[in-house]
C-alpha cells in the first residue's frame, strides 16, 4: 500500500470511529427508559394534589374549537411535578406561546418507542424574565433516564392561569393520558374531576 492510501486510511479511520462515537451519544440520549412494549401505568403527577383548583379535559372542550391534545392540571400554588413512571428526557424548550401570551418551558419524554410525552410547564410567566425563572425550576436535563416519583421541576405560580399541560403521544399520535392512568391515580384523579372538572368527561373525542 502507497504512503498515500496509508494516509488516507488512517485519517478515514479517526473520522469514522469519532463520527460512530458522536452518533452512539445521540442515540444514547434518545435511548427510550425501558424496552417494556406495552403502555405505562402512570402515577399521579402532581406531588400536592391540594393546589389542583381546576382540570382540563382531553379531546372536545368547552373553551374551544379546536381539540386540546392533553390533561391541563391547573393549579393555584407553586408544586413540585414527579415522574409518573421511569422516563427518559428527549427535549426541554422554553419558548413564547403567541396564542397564549405568556412565556412556557416544554419538557419532552418518553418511556419506549412507543409512548412519548409533552409536559408543558405553563406558569403564566407574561415575561421573559418569568419565562427564565420556570426554566431553572426545571431539574431534568437531555438525556437523562428518571425514575418514577423523581421530581422534574418546580411549577412556579405566576398567575390564575398556572397549569401543566400533560399531553400523551402513541406512536405519534395524540391519546388521553387519563386512559394511561393507574388504577389508583385514576381514584385520585376521579376524586378531583368531581369538583374541578371542566366539561362532562374527562376523555371526549366526539362532539356532542
Amino acid at each position: 500500500m502507497s504512503r498515500k492510501k496509508k494516509i488516507f486510511v488512517i485519517v478515514f479511520s479517526i473520522f469514522f470511529a469519532i463520527a460512530a462515537s458522536f452518533g452512539g451519544f445521540i442515540l444514547y440520549k434518545m435511548w427510550p427508559a425501558t424496552w417494556e412494549r406495552g403502555p405505562p401505568s402512570m402515577d399521579f403527577p402532581i406531588q400536592n394534589p391540594d393546589v389542583i383548583h381546576i382540570l382540563g379535559g382531553y379531546g372536545y372542550v368547552p373553551w374551544g374549537i379546536d381539540t386540546h391534545n392533553g390533561i391541563d392540571y391547573g393549579c393555584n400554588a407553586s408544586v413540585y411535578i414527579v415522574a409518573w413512571c421511569d422516563l427518559r428526557v428527549t427535549g426541554l424548550k422554553t419558548w413564547f406561546n403567541d396564542g397564549g401570551g405568556h412565556w412556557q418551558t416544554n419538557v419532552g419524554l418518553s418511556y419506549n418507542w412507543k409512548y412519548t410525552f409533552d409536559c408543558v410547564f405553563e406558569s403564566w410567566a407574561l415575561n421573559e424574565t418569568y419565562g427564565n425563572l420556570q426554566r431553572a425550576d426545571i431539574y431534568v436535563k437531555v438525556g437523562q433516564k428518571i425514575s418514577r416519583g423523581d421530581i422534574i421541576g418546580k411549577l412556579l405560580y405566576h398567575g390564575e392561569g398556572t397549569h401543566i399541560h400533560f399531553g400523551m403521544k402513541e406512536s405519534g399520535n395524540d391519546v388521553c393520558p387519563y386512559l394511561f392512568l393507574s388504577p389508583s391515580a385514576k381514584l385520585q384523579f376521579d376524586s378531583l374531576w368531581i369538583n374541578y372538572g371542566s366539561g362532562p368527561i374527562v376523555c371526549n373525542t366526539t362532539l356532542s
